[in-house]
């Protein structure tokens, strides 16, 4: 080769280099390689999404439709036109290991595990859930594989906690491990796929109909003929009678504002739910979590104005009919408008004890979100996942904080809510692991604590007898902490066949615990407790940037080197859920009816669907996982 012929070939070598290099920057998302835009998606896109996590996450993941699992029928009138849309497709998400214990403790915990319904698009040309809900499964399960870590192919864990935050992931895993959580982005597929408001119906003799509002179709203000029509009401009454629901999200379209039952016609004018409280302050939260949904200019007409308004569904929104909403909160409890049985002739009937509903089944907080005032907008008002967890989640006219982004938070959030929990974070500096890990049995205690299995725990550290030793704990699952407060001993010194078990404990069981630490003198003391607190929690303000945490010294001057400590944090919530409005409360002089309230405020409340082995048990102290201190 020449002198020139060699310039040549390095000149050309260099050239293609640099626009190789280019072409590949030019398809790096900057400064994050998590970095995603959401996108409007179609119904095979979204099916494709299901199926591959439920491939890829088979631990956590189950893919069904509702013809496999319950033997509905297609809404496509032949074999010749099946199509995605024909089929009702539904995601379970759950951790099959955390609650596998062969002795009954491990059954009581998956009886009380609770169970979160998450409606992406009641309505098919309403679009922008069924995107939200595709990215919250896909979050959920990363995030607790990641945790399990589990080697999945395509999940960087590393990229995923530098784009989440360490924390964050953790909680995403946490909420998995320790819910059961069905995601139907599509429940009705059938006008999803032909994007199109109700699902489509074709009579028997082949004549074309105007097709069936699933969002009229439910027993509840509505006449028995009209209602259970369609196959989209049908897979979420399956659903219903299959679980025990205490919370459900349902997303819509074409208006902008965040609401929660009543949303009846028949019920009176000006009167609220018995469970009005708790319904107002969550939907409240939600929309502060759910971030800025206005700049200063355009302000609607709720106190904080650049926010959804919310308010319940009769007054900011309008009554309907036949209602999901109104059904999944009250079709268990109030009869005055419940159908008494479904009697539909369409897709050859349905069974009518399928609307015979026991006393447990329909109480649930069922929140409805109306997303955008456009029912499609397009990708660009979609978001990113940039800074999806970092509040304050200002206006930025959708570039980031755009429509999915919002409401991938506002699932998560109720997935948070269903139910309570506290957490302690820290003993002096050492901050100490996350007690839940995926696919991981959640440790016990042998009732006479002779097994030192404790010392394989998460939560264990070594210290000497000292005063002023600071632990810091965090509380979940609610918005307000009316009480909190540290108690701590030798485990040999808590009431046996209780404190070591991997369930939440009786009110009695806790109360034996206290009248140990507050009955006996301070020179025979066995147990101790702090002071109360209160305070707030990740909820509370959802605008701000740091999770509240609580704090206390121990004193551990009385214990000896070889002591085994436990500490717990125990925390009662949301006690202001179970006031109702006076005045105006319908029907007239219920009190709260919902399992997600009576859950936290009544202590005598147990709520058990038998044909399932699911139950809501009451309690007002919720109690931690405890830390172990072995005295050196």
């Amino acid at each position: 080769m020449t002198t020139s012929s060699f310039v040549s070939f390095i000149t050309l070598f260099l050239s293609l280099s640099s626009s190789i290099l280019l072409l590949v920057l030019l398809q790096l998302p900057y400064g994050n390689s998590e970095e995603e835009s959401y996108i409007r998606l179609s119904l095979d896109e979204i099916v494709d999404e299901m199926q591959s996590l439920a491939t890829k996450y088979s631990q956590f993941v189950t893919y069904d439709t509702s013809q496999n699992r319950y033997g509905l029928p297609s809404t496509c009138p032949s074999s010749s036109s099946q199509n995605t849309g024909c089929y009702n497709h539904l995601l379970i998400i759950a951790d099959p290991i955390i609650y596998s214990h062969k002795s009954g403790e491990g059954q009581l915990a998956l009886q009380h595990r609770p169970d979160v319904f998450l409606s992406g698009a009641l309505h098919g040309d309403e679009r922008v859930g069924p995107v939200a809900l595709v990215h919250v499964a896909t979050l959920l399960v990363k995030a607790a594989s990641c945790q399990a870590k589990l080697t999945v192919a395509g999940n960087d864990c590393d990229a995923l906690k530098e784009s989440l935050g360490i924390e964050n992931v953790a909680w995403l895993a946490r909420l998995v491990s320790t819910r059961r959580i069905f995601v139907v982005p599509t429940p009705n597929s059938s006008g999803y796929y032909l994007e199109q408001r109700n699902e489509d119906y074709t009579k028997p003799n082949g004549q074309s109909t105007s097709g069936i509002d699933p969002n009229r179709d439910f027993p509840y203000n509505q006449a028995p003929s009209q209602c259970m029509k369609s196959i989209t009401a049908r897979t979420i009454n399956e659903l219903f009678l299959e679980h025990l629901f205490q919370m459900s999200m349902t997303y819509h379209g074409g208006i902008e504002n965040i609401t929660f039952e009543w949303g009846a016609t028949d019920v009176p004018d000006n009167r609220v739910s018995p469970d009005d409280v708790g319904q107002r302050i969550l939907a409240d939260k939600m929309s502060l979590y759910a971030g800025e949904l206005y700049s200063s200019g355009q302000l609607n007409t709720s106190p904080n104005g650049r926010f959804y308004e919310t308010g319940d569904m009769n007054d900011i929104l309008y009554g309907v009919n036949g209602g999901f909403e109104d059904y999944a909160y009250a079709g268990s409890w109030e009869d005055q408008l419940q159908a008494k049985q479904c009697t539909p002739s369409t897709y050859d009937g349905y069974p009518a004890e399928k609307t015979q509903y026991d006393d447990a089944t329909l109480r649930t907080f069922n929140i409805l979100v109306e997303i955008s005032k456009t029912k499609d907008p397009p990708s660009s008002q979609l978001g990113t996942n940039v800074d999806l967890f970092n509040a304050p989640f200002a206006f930025d006219n959708n570039s980031n904080n755009g429509y999915a982004a919002k409401h991938i938070r506002t699932a998560l959030m109720a997935i948070d809510m269903v139910e309570p929990y506290i957490e302690i974070n820290k003993f002096q500096k050492k901050i100490l692991k996350p007690e839940i890990k995926p696919l991981k049995k959640l440790r016990t205690i042998d009732a006479d604590f002779s097994n030192k299995r404790w010392q394989k725990r998460r939560k264990l550290v070594k210290t000497r007898p000292k005063l002023n030793k600071k632990v810091e704990w965090s509380v979940g699952g609610s918005i307000n902490v009316d009480e909190t407060y540290l108690i701590y001993g030798k485990y040999s010194n808590f009431p046996p066949n209780s404190f070591g078990s991997v369930n939440q404990l009786n009110q009695s069981e806790i109360n034996a615990a206290i009248e140990i630490a507050t009955a006996t003198s301070a020179g025979d003391q066995l147990l101790y407790v702090t002071e109360i607190q209160s305070g707030g929690t990740r909820w509370t303000d959802p605008t701000l940037s740091d999770v509240p945490t609580f704090s206390t010294l121990l004193d551990l001057t009385p214990f000896e080197k070889g002591d085994e400590l436990a500490v717990y944090a125990l925390a009662k919530v949301d006690q202001n859920w179970k006031n109702t409005p006076s005045g105006n409360v319908w029907p007239v002089g219920k009190d709260v009816q919902s399992h997600i309230v009576r859950q936290r405020t009544d202590e005598t409340y147990v709520s058990n669907k038998d044909n399932i082995g699911r139950s809501v048990q009451g309690r007002l102290d919720w109690i931690s996982v405890p830390l172990t201190v072995l005295i050196r």
